[in-house]
């Protein structure tokens, strides 16, 4: 274990923070403006209040939509295939239109593309709201997905050009830790407003106060926000759009669609369509050059690479897991949406402080990946025997489970960010923070699709609570898979070290 040790042990304190700093910076700026270095006026910065709101609005929607699923289906009269469908449509919109949507931002104007994009999250907040059955629930969240992609990337690069370079720092730890306490806060108000609401309205509450909010948030950025006409007329080509986003839809789709229709054969024509789609992008990646969505020197990157590697097996866990877990507290063990919401809440609360100990931790990010894999790897594990035994009145060993994991969450996400992040030239930094996002979003729609799949076919012969155990296992694979990864990259890793010092 000596070289374990040796990976683990304090190198340079003060190196590594600032480099911590310095990712944490570029990650956030999926796009450089041209006029970095210009001041806004004091008129301009308070406009910094609606992104704020718009981005913790696009954040906070997944955890409250874990806390509504039952509601839905019990409504519905749904499974958990129709209901896999519904949850997980909004993040793979998101996915496919993140990237087009910051470059939309560049060449239209990136206060114009955020007012359209809360535009069409409020139309989507009201249609989910009025939606009389599953397939227009779901359609409503799609465009719910196109106005939250819209929204995001505007959000984090229009802070160059609201704040002075030496204000800059502290709006970007704003926004950060506005999105930490969005997700933590998500689940307790979603749980509030069910409770609240009467027998009647029920989930459809938590849309109508989304609308609601998105409608203050596009006053208040139409009030505040000044024009800007965007500052690039190039950019990707159509084509090149299109293929990306139907790779993404193809990869992605048919884990959703196919326990809904029993995996029929255009399930699997469309996930074969895949490889076409892949192998245009590809082409129209290499022709593009640097101007790509993807530039290929980025992927020529190893820690980038392997960055993306450990988002899809580590990172994309807990979102299914959560969703279920919620489907489990209510159904089984009969809690309420804010009972479920509390006992959740661990979770998010966890992520923000393993965030911070990241930042805090003096080692290279690889080691931190390793530590942060194994920690959640234990955590499911733990929760994974807790969960057959649980009743409503002994629910403490859950929350601190939910602790623990939360916490060596937000430990790796940070640090497999970071790894992502490291190295990267100036002129690389967006397009890669921008395919890191891509890859969460599109690793939590596959967790979430796996996720209750497994545990509906878990649920024909278990009772709920066993169920999510049985469910748990995928988690508990993908990380430890993660975790052996990362320890072999470290191995290899000191082995060539001793090699070179030799």
């Amino acid at each position: 274990m000596s070289w374990f040790i040796r990976f683990l042990r304090p190198c340079n304190f003060r190196y590594y923070m600032t480099r911590e700093i310095c990712a944490i910076k570029i990650l956030m700026k999926l796009h450089d403006p041209p006029n970095m270095n210009v001041y806004p006026t004091p008129g301009a910065a308070r406009g910094f209040v609606s992104l704020l709101i718009g981005m913790a609005m696009t954040i906070a929607d997944v955890p409250m939509m874990a806390i509504a699923m039952p509601g839905i289906g019990a409504d519905l009269g749904l499974g958990t295939g129709p209901l896999a469908l519904i949850m997980g449509a909004y993040p793979l919109v998101v996915a496919m239109l993140l990237l087009p949507a910051g470059q939309a931002g560049d060449r239209f104007g990136r206060r114009r593309v955020f007012l359209v994009g809360g535009t069409l999250f409020l139309m989507g907040a009201l249609l989910s709201a009025l939606a009389p059955g599953p397939l227009l629930l779901a359609g409503a969240r799609m465009l719910q997905g196109v106005g939250a992609a819209a929204l995001a990337p505007q959000a984090l690069a229009m802070i160059p050009r609201l704040f002075a370079p030496v204000a800059q720092s502290g709006a970007f730890a704003r926004l950060a830790m506005t999105g930490s306490f969005a997700s933590v806060c998500g689940p307790l108000v979603a749980g509030a407003l069910m409770v609240a609401a009467p027998v009647w309205l029920g989930w459809r509450a938590i849309f109508l106060a989304e609308a609601m909010l998105a409608l203050a948030v596009m006053l208040l950025a139409s009030w505040r926000l000044a024009p800007h006409d965007g500052g690039t007329a190039g950019g990707s080509r159509p084509a090149e759009i299109a293929s990306f986003a139907a790779a993404i839809l193809c990869l992605v789709a048919p884990l959703s669609l196919g326990p809904v229709f029993s995996w029929p054969a255009p399930v699997f024509l469309l996930l074969a369509a895949a490889l076409p789609c892949a192998a245009v992008f590809a082409r129209m990646t290499a022709q593009a050059g640097s101007a790509a969505l993807i530039p290929p020197t980025l992927l020529r990157k190893p820690s980038f690479c392997w960055s993306l590697v450990f988002l899809l097996l580590a990172v994309s866990a807990p979102p299914g897991f959560f969703v279920v877990l919620s489907l489990a507290l209510q159904s089984e063990l009969g809690l309420s949406p804010l009972q479920a919401g509390l006992v959740t809440a661990g979770f998010p609360a966890g992520v923000v402080a393993g965030s911070w100990t990241s930042g805090r931790l003096a080692l290279q990010p690889l080691a931190r990946v390793a530590l942060g894999t194994l920690l959640l790897c234990g955590s499911f594990l733990l929760i994974h025997a807790i969960l057959p035994g649980l009743t409503p009145t002994h629910l403490w060993p859950l929350r601190a489970g939910m602790l623990a994991a939360g916490a060596a969450m937000g430990l790796t996400v940070t640090s497999v960010m970071q790894l992502g992040m490291w190295g990267l030239p100036k002129l690389l930094a967006g397009a890669g923070a921008g395919a890191i996002q891509t890859m969460q979003q599109v690793s939590m729609a596959a967790s979430i699709a796996l996720s209750l799949a497994v545990y509906g076919q878990a649920l024909e012969t278990q009772t709920g609570l066993e169920a999510a155990a049985t469910m748990m296992w995928l988690q508990i694979s993908t990380t430890g898979a993660a975790a052996l990864l990362a320890l072999v990259m470290l191995r290899v890793s000191s082995f060539h070290q001793q090699r070179t010092e030799a």
